[in-house]
């Protein structure tokens, strides 16, 4: 096997809004810089670039092109191309949701990044060997709310599910050096608020570059399935200051160069791809009453965002031009013992637990990173559980300009995926 690596910088100068926290407010200061990062892996047969971005998230007409051009000037098929987002809320946006419209010349400037990135990455590919290990962190905690609270709020909430490991791929130059290291994580990056106006890619960008000071070799960060996944800090979600959010970084890198202290690496072979379009329906909409209603509130930001969205609901309602579901993409991708699974939206971390329950049988594989984020945003995905229970994730659907959430989207992910790699097989 033959890999490349590659990282560049896409920071804008602060005035953009930042993306994430509903606000207003322009950014004012960098904290860190937004950056990109890619790989590619080659073993004679096929080739696979996986691009890392500090983004919220890209919509699916952004990974096309990237892919249409990426695939132009090296050979990489489209559909062997992973455009993998963070999610902080510290970027400018990217998404034509949450209330905002991207400014077209932040969006060049990150597709330009990426497509260089993954040029230079397939320009130097060279020998190498491949190891896993697996450390842990734990200032990632579920969010969902406790009983008795109202709606919509957010709670730290120590008895809910979590997955507290970091997941790390080393990859080994011919010389025994690192080249790069991936590593993946579950949580939210949203340890800072973005309303708060500084640029910045959260504790991911802050653990990259505490483990490629250590390692000294670029790093990649894989979301996992964070949509009800929090940082907290002392048992708060309260915005953090620089230097927590240094600690929780710190805290990250310190769990993936544990994870690789006493690997070993091998060689490796086996590099593929493969893509299926992914189908939801979306479920029950709100009544007609219910939209009006919304629609009176305008005494927030967040509930004018909903008055704005009922009233468009409405309207489609009216005119018979709601629709009926809406389409997107998964993608598995395979290197040497490592399956990632790519989800295009916000999985609760339910749903990476159950893909990776349904595929623990595969041979040959000795991990699986379900990678949300991936390719697409199309807004929460979450268990029939939680929308029996409510609370922000199930009722999300608004800001993202959906006429109602999923339908059974958990059983559609996991089917899917499963049905991907009995093909691969």
């Amino acid at each position: 096997m033959q890999a490349g690596v590659a990282a560049a910088e896409f920071t804008p100068e602060p005035g953009l809004i930042l993306q994430g926290h509903l606000s207003r407010n322009a950014s004012h200061a960098v904290m860190y810089p937004l950056e990109a990062r890619a790989i590619v892996f080659n073993d004679n047969h096929a080739s696979v670039c996986i691009i890392t971005l500090d983004v919220i998230g890209v919509e699916l007409e952004f990974t096309r092109a990237l892919r249409q051009q990426v695939s132009a000037k090296t050979g990489i098929r489209p559909d062997h191309i992973l455009v993998a987002a963070s999610h902080t809320h510290c970027a400018p946006a990217m998404l034509r949701s949450l209330a905002m419209t991207p400014e077209s010349h932040f969006v060049q400037r990150v597709e330009q990044a990426a497509l260089h990135c993954a040029l230079e990455a397939n320009r130097d590919l060279r020998p190498v060997t491949l190891g896993m290990g697996c450390g842990s962190a734990h200032f990632n905690v579920n969010r969902r709310m406790m009983p008795g609270q109202a709606q919509g709020q957010f709670s730290v909430n120590w008895s809910g599910v979590v997955d507290h490991r970091v997941r790390v791929l080393r990859v080994d130059d011919d010389q025994e050096r690192p080249l790069a290291a991936l590593f993946h994580f579950s949580c939210h990056p949203t340890t800072k608020q973005g309303s708060e106006g500084f640029i910045s890619p959260d504790f991911p960008g802050v653990a990259r570059r505490e483990i490629e000071a250590r390692l000294q070799c670029p790093a990649l960060f894989l979301q996992g399935c964070c949509g009800n996944v929090r940082p907290q800090i002392n048992g708060s979600f309260a915005s953090a200051t620089k230097e927590q959010l240094d600690w929780v970084g710190r805290e990250l890198a310190q769990g993936a160069i544990k994870a690789t202290r006493f690997l070993a690496t091998r060689p490796a072979s086996g590099v593929s791809a493969q893509e299926a379009e992914l189908y939801l329906p979306f479920g029950n909409g709100k009544s007609e009453g219910e939209l009006e209603q919304l629609m009176k509130d305008s005494s927030t930001l967040g509930a004018a965002v909903k008055g704005q969205w009922a009233r468009r609901n409405l309207e489609a309602r009216r005119s018979g031009s709601i629709v009926a579901g809406l389409g997107s993409v998964m993608q598995v991708i395979r290197v040497g013992p490592l399956l990632m699974v790519a989800i295009p939206g916000e999985p609760v971390q339910e749903i990476g637990f159950a893909v990776e329950r349904r595929l623990a049988h595969l041979e040959g594989v000795d991990d699986l990173w379900p990678v949300g984020y991936g390719n697409d945003q199309i807004g929460y995905l979450v268990t029939e559980r939680h929308k029996e229970e409510g609370g922000y994730e199930p009722n999300a659907y608004m800001f993202y300009d959906r006429p109602a959430g999923y339908r059974e989207e958990e059983r559609a992910i996991v089917e899917l995926a499963a049905k991907m790699c009995e093909a691969e097989r």
